[in-house]
């Protein structure tokens, strides 16, 4: 996961000591304080690693912005506005319009104002994304607490599953489930309700193993998951056990939240425990590590 070593050294030679910067690097989003608590976030695509196959230029827009809305998501924030920067290659100078209506019809839908961008061009089509949120309270990675539930927002490996039945030769209209590929919902709402109760949060988008592992390492606890409490009804239908399993724990792209609370919601699967790691225990009792693993952007 070479990703997150880059980061850690970002993180490293940008570590910053002000009292208007409440959390820095290595969150869903920085938090800074500027008479209001604002959390700010980027994210950026390109083509070759983030637009499967027959993706229109609707939704090519759309998820440009949803990850930036995913981020703020979770960590609790009200997204406010956001910026763009977009290089074309000649294949999308004609789309370009499109592409914008795909990024407006989700700003609209959460209020969001789009305030500003910067187009270019070169080789292959790249986006990349700047979201402004207001936090009223701001939910980080760190503070898990030993006796929390760890719940999920809804169901996972669905995005992952129907990128492989298209790479495996299926048409967009064959695979299991399109929208969460092409066009995935990020949780604004969902988001904010849970910060009212959460001790720690974030969005699962490169793997739920790789969330888990995040908030167990930042909050200096161990994580238990329960076999017998992952439904698998909606991949099982598709793949095997064993396949769906590891659909649910490795995939990326989902965007749900993952969240900690005293007060359990949606789908609860595990708890947080003394100790560290991120564990499962199997329905025959064994308890198996999972490993720090999932979608790679390089």
């Amino acid at each position: 996961m070479r990703e997150f070593e880059l980061i850690g050294k970002a993180k490293e030679l940008f570590r910053v000591e002000r009292k208007d910067v409440i959390v820095g690097i290595d969150d869903d989003c920085a938090l800074v304080d500027v008479g209001t608590m604002l959390a700010l976030t980027t994210d950026c695509l390109h083509e070759k690693t983030d637009f499967p196959r027959g993706i229109k230029p609707e939704e090519v827009g759309h998820l440009a912005l949803a990850v930036n809305l995913s981020d703020l998501a979770g960590c609790g924030a009200k997204p406010l506005f956001f910026l763009y920067t977009i290089t074309l290659s000649n294949r999308w100078i004609d789309n370009f319009e499109r592409l914008l209506k795909g990024m407006k019809n989700l700003a609209d839908k959460y209020n969001v104002a789009i305030v500003g961008g910067d187009t270019d061009f070169g080789d292959e089509l790249h986006i990349s994304g700047f979201a402004i949120g207001k936090a009223e309270r701001f939910v980080g990675r760190d503070g898990a607490k030993v006796g929390d539930k760890i719940c999920v927002t809804g169901l996972l490996g669905k995005a992952q599953l129907s990128l492989e039945q298209l790479m495996n030769g299926l048409g967009r209209d064959e695979i299991a489930y399109p929208d969460s590929l092409f066009k995935p919902e990020p949780k604004v709402e969902e988001g904010l309700r849970i910060a009212e109760h959460a001790n720690s949060m974030t969005d699962i988008s490169d793997s739920l193993a790789i969330s888990l592992h995040q908030i167990a390492k930042a909050s200096g606890v161990g994580i238990k998951i329960y076999e017998e409490k992952i439904p698998l009804d909606h991949l099982t239908r598709f793949v095997d056990y064993k396949k769906a399993l590891e659909l649910f724990l490795y995939s990326g792209g989902d965007y749900e939240l993952v969240f900690t609370s005293k007060k359990p919601e949606y789908l609860e699967i595990g708890e947080v425990v003394e100790g560290e790691g991120v564990w499962m225990v199997r329905r025959n009792g064994k308890v198996e590590e999972i490993e720090f693993k999932g979608y790679t952007h390089i």
